[in-house]
Order: structure tokens, then C-alpha cells, then sequence
């Protein structure tokens, strides 16, 4: 079993409970679903992991392809809540054209721990948006390798609420 780390950088590291159980189960599922498809093995790869059914769970996912400069890593798939909060269009737009810049930084921090610790990295807090205001964030990031014995790709969750 990996270990989560839970926040880095500024602001990040929420000490009171924002989430309730059903704001948390996406991250959850997503985090059980790398953990099965570990298998024996330290990741999963993207074959083990289904990346290619798109079905149910996948609204709140997302998969990117990393990159030396993580802040120009692609978003290969992702669900389409994500795709309707985050306005994108089509896929293979980078974490820099796609994210605000808040939270941009905790997902390039969180996808580059990620590839190199080789587990699961999650995050909570917030960041602030043009149209909704300051928004509360949970998100998790996961290694998963192509052929190769190392991670190329960030698969994921991302749930979001409006502070109140």
C-alpha cells in the first residue's frame, strides 16, 4: 500500500474537514481503482488501469502525459465534469492553457511528487475563480507507466465545491 501525502506549498494543507463522505468518494475510487491495478507490482499501467473505458467513474478523472516542464504536460482524457468546469474543448491542452493559476501550481507540484515518489499524491485547498469565487478543492494524482517500468502519465481525481 502507498502512503498519501497530504498537501505541499502555499495554502494548501486544510486543518478543518471541507469535504463531506460523497465529496470525498471520487478521490477514493480513484485512488482503490490505482491501488487494484498495482497488482504486485509499485504502478499500473495504462492497460491495467482501463483508462480506455470512459464509463461512470470517469466524470471527476482525468490522464496526462507527463513532461519535463510538468506546467506543459497534456491532458489526455478526462471526464466530462472536468471538462465543463475547466472549459476545455478538446483534449491536448496543457496544465498551463487549461488551469487557473492556483491551482495550476498544486497540480504541477502534485503530479511531479507524484512521478517521483511513484504513488499517489493528494491535495486539498483552494484557489480563486473568475466566475465562482473562491473555490475548494480535492484532488489525488497517481503514477502510471506505458510499456516501460516508469511513470509517463498522471491519471487522477478532482473534486471541487464553491466556499460558502
Amino acid at each position: 500500500p502507498h502512503a498519501w501525502g497530504i498537501g505541499f506549498g502555499k495554502d494548501l494543507v486544510i486543518s478543518t474537514p471541507i469535504f463531506n463522505a460523497l465529496d470525498r468518494r471520487a478521490t477514493a475510487r480513484a485512488g482503490a481503482d490505482w491501488q487494484n491495478a498495482c497488482g504486485d507490482g509499485p504502478m499500473p499501467s495504462l492497460s491495467t488501469l482501463g483508462i480506455g473505458d470512459m464509463a461512470g467513474e470517469w466524470r471527476d478523472r482525468f490522464l496526462i502525459s507527463s513532461d519535463r516542464g510538468m506546467s506543459h504536460a497534456v491532458f489526455i482524457t478526462c471526464g466530462d465534469t472536468l471538462q465543463s468546469a475547466w472549459e476545455i474543448e478538446r483534449m491536448g491542452r496543457t496544465l498551463n492553457t487549461t488551469l487557473p493559476e492556483d491551482l495550476r501550481d498544486c497540480f504541477v507540484e502534485g503530479c511531479e511528487q507524484s512521478l517521483q515518489e511513484g504513488g499517489p499524491v493528494a491535495v486539498e485547498g483552494r484557489y480563486n475563480d473568475l466566475d465562482l469565487g473562491e473555490v475548494l478543492f480535492r484532488c489525488i494524482m497517481m503514477p502510471v507507466r506505458a510499456q516501460s517500468t516508469i511513470g509517463e502519465f498522471v491519471y487522477g481525481a478532482y473534486t471541487h465545491k464553491r466556499a460558502d
